[in-house]
């Protein structure tokens, strides 16, 4: 099998509600998703997604559609998608880093995989351990008022856990949280996402009070690149940590475990650079004894079909569960995924390679730009 064409496909798609992030985001009114789709010479098509957000991981929609055409998808013509491997060689000696980039790529090649060989992606992987996984909602920022009432409407949707965006003004966020816990009930898993919001004073401030709502998990309290700071806070705040923004590559993995900064790793496959790369960084979480949350980035049905055949393979999932719903969030799912969410769960595909039929009708209405690369 040898590549013939990779086309790019760049999109935008809005929220159905705005979503409110901590103050270092602000307000998310819509989703960029860069589509790529490799075509082969056997007639298979792969497909990838990536959902880049610049204040997050340092790569935009424009900057990856860039290095794609120009770098990535020039060198990977005429190449066997089924070797992952090498095309990761071949990604690797073009560019450094860009991982969102790269990872659009990997994911396409994976389809083309398990296509290939007549399988779900997973069964290449090693097999499923689960036919389904519990999923986790989460709600943004606002008043208490409209806290409360958008748990409510995740728990109606029968949702294994809730997040709840914080890394605002720590006391208005700590009783937000509290009235979380009220409405929910004592025993629902309530997670914290500060998304790099606070400073350490107001990182600590807030825990002080939400943990009175005995959360299971907070997560990206302060900014990625203070992963010090992060391990103090995990020393004294008496809640389990999860790294995010901090936690873009392998290597920011090793440093993250060599400072002892985090129970639990964030994992967004599109983030960590794709498939392969999201894969090395599970196994060495795993030697280390840290847990695995599948997280999303308001991605589109191929990113979390990609990410859902990971999951599925792993053992030491984290056991609150998963951002599986990202899809539901947007104006319309691209794919058939959203199928797969059945009474607050996600259950395993069953098609060959990610498992997902594209939607080319869908994808078409929110297309802004085409380009071919062959």
């Amino acid at each position: 099998m040898r590549i013939e064409a990779v086309e790019l496909i760049e999109t935008c798609i809005p929220l159905k509600k705005a979503y409110k992030l901590s103050k270092r985001y602000g307000y998310l009114k819509e989703t960029k998703p860069v589509i790529v789709k490799i075509n082969t010479d056997e007639g298979l098509l792969g497909y990838g997604e990536t959902d880049p957000m610049g204040k997050f991981t340092g790569e935009t929609p424009e900057s990856v559609a860039v290095i794609i055409k120009n770098d990535l998808a020039p060198a990977i013509l005429g190449k066997d998608p089924t070797n992952v491997g090498r095309i990761t060689e071949i990604m690797e000696d073009v560019v450094r880093d860009n991982h969102m980039a790269k990872g659009t790529i990997d994911m396409a090649c994976y389809d083309l995989l398990g296509k290939a060989a007549g399988m779900p992606l997973y069964r290449l992987l090693g097999g499923a351990l689960y036919d389904d996984l519990p999923i986790m909602g989460s709600i943004g920022g606002g008043t208490i008022e409209e806290t409360v009432e958008a748990a409510e409407k995740v728990r109606e949707c029968k949702y294994h856990s809730i997040m709840v965006k914080v890394g605002g003004d720590p006391v208005h966020d700590g009783n937000r949280v509290l009235a979380v816990r009220d409405i929910l009930g004592k025993e629902y898993p309530i997670i914290l996402d500060a998304n790099q919001g606070y400073d350490m004073a107001a990182a600590l401030k807030f825990i002080n009070i939400a943990k009175e709502a005995d959360p299971v998990l907070y997560e990206q309290p302060i900014d990625a690149e203070n992963i010090e700071g992060i391990a103090a806070i995990r020393r004294k705040c008496g809640v389990p940590i999860s790294v995010d923004e901090s936690l873009l590559s392998y290597r920011h993995a090793q440093e993250v475990i060599r400072l002892e900064a985090a129970d639990v790793f964030s994992i967004k496959v599109c983030k960590n650079g794709g498939i392969k790369q999201s894969l090395a960084i599970i196994e060495l979480a795993r030697s280390k004894g840290i847990d695995i949350l599948f997280n999303s980035m308001i991605e589109e049905g191929i990113t979390q079909a990609a990410s859902l055949n990971i999951a599925l393979t792993v053992p030491n999932l984290y056991q609150y569960g998963h951002a599986y719903f990202s899809p539901l969030r947007l104006q319309e799912d691209i794919t058939d995924y959203s199928t797969n969410i059945v009474d607050g769960r996600v259950r395993a595909p069953q098609a060959p390679g990610l498992g997902i039929k594209v939607l080319d009708d869908v994808l078409e209405r929110y297309t802004i730009r085409r380009s071919i690369i062959q």
